[in-house]
């Protein structure tokens, strides 16, 4: 899946040369660098609770704007061992979650948190940040989730078939359906089916403050809240009020940049768990940008977040992990950076079991310059 992956993201970048058309134009030079993504990881579970997208340690002008719309795409089959040892069908015959599945799962290991996760699932973001004062930048991200079924399964067996890599149970299960369960205590959650096909998730406000500005690199301070607005029962929010902070940076030297951040959160309540204290949080990036002559950057970056099960003892230990991917991709700008175009692929890492298997990121923004 991973070839497949990387494949898209080669087709575009054979379709980029077309921004460089007349009445676009190149330069010989490469312009201030485009940042990392302003991606977060995409465990579902992790999307319900604040995270900071990453930024770098530049903050905007004073007047300067930035409008960003990325979608995220992910592809996730994950669990407790439970479901792929213990509930396996004698018959060899193809399952799907069920209620019963999950309630037998969780009689036969009393006092244990279960999980599971067998979807695709999307994130759309809008993201809008605004230079107020030298010191101050504010910004706000909207995004919308969808939970679906998927195409992709098949081809991600094939992928493991022929270069011979372990299934990780995914002929145990019916290809192409929802199966999301989580169990705490006595309370279970579960999905059998899509919660939400495109819902609007819980708001987070941001505000960042330059704490040191120079040639060589930028250092800044991030505070941010995220707000109830999505709708908790369809896994659209967490249904509480989060608050975090966060220190970003980037280094530079020639063409090469370095991108780097490290945050804090602490979450609020999980409405779908009243009984449930979410643990507080940390995240670490890190990120390697080169710029090229004709307004291309490439990215290379590497994100942990703790989990919100991170300390609980009868939570599954895959659960409780830290959830790290990897991101590889480009940004590709337009005359004078107005516009950018970005691409990546996402893959899980050091536990498949704790992180999406893989995805792909796509965006588009629009800089409006300062004053």
């Amino acid at each position: 899946m991973a070839r497949f992956a990387a494949a898209i993201v080669l087709l575009l970048l054979t379709a980029s040369p077309a921004l460089g058309a007349p009445g676009i134009g190149l330069d010989d030079a490469p312009a201030a660098e485009r940042g990392p993504f302003e991606e977060r990881n995409q465990l579902p579970f992790d999307l319900l609770f604040l995270a900071f997208p990453a930024r770098g340690g530049r903050t905007l002008l004073p007047g300067e704007q930035q409008f960003l719309v990325s979608q995220t795409y992910s592809n996730t089959l994950i669990g407790s061992d439970i479901f792929f040892t213990d509930l396996d069908p004698a018959s060899g015959a193809r399952q799907h979650l069920s209620p019963m599945l999950v309630a037998a799962a969780q009689a036969s290991h009393p006092g244990r948190s279960l999980f599971f996760l067998d979807l695709e699932h999307g994130r759309t973001e809008l993201r809008w940040r605004a230079g107020v004062f030298r010191w101050l930048e504010l910004g706000a991200e909207v995004p919308f989730l969808s939970y679906r079924g998927g195409s992709f399964d098949g081809l991600i067996e094939s992928y493991h078939r022929r270069l011979g890599l372990p299934s990780g149970g995914r002929d145990l299960f019916v290809r192409d359906r929802v199966g999301i369960a989580l169990t705490w205590d006595d309370e279970i959650y579960f999905a059998g089916a899509s919660p939400s096909l495109f819902q609007i998730g819980d708001v987070s406000l941001f505000g960042r403050i330059p704490l040191r500005q120079s040639p060589r690199g930028d250092l800044a301070l991030s505070a941010a809240v995220k707000l109830p607005t999505g709708n908790a029962e369809n896994l659209g929010g967490s249904g509480g009020a989060d608050y975090g902070l966060e220190v970003e940076g980037t280094g530079r030297w020639g063409r090469q940049r370095l991108h780097g951040a490290a945050g804090w959160v602490l979450p609020g309540g999980w409405s779908l768990f009243p009984r449930f204290e979410p643990a507080r949080m940390w995240s670490l990036l890190a990120g390697y940008e080169f710029l090229s002559k004709r307004r291309l950057s490439w990215i290379v970056q590497v994100q942990s977040q703790s989990s919100v099960f991170h300390g609980w003892r009868q939570a599954d230990p895959d659960l409780s992990r830290p959830s790290s991917e990897l991101l590889v991709g480009l940004k590709r700008s337009g005359r004078n950076e107005i516009w950018t175009f970005e691409a990546a692929v996402i893959e899980g890492l050091f536990d498949q079991n704790n992180a999406v298997d893989i995805g792909i990121r796509t965006g588009v923004s629009r800089r409006f310059p300062g004053r």
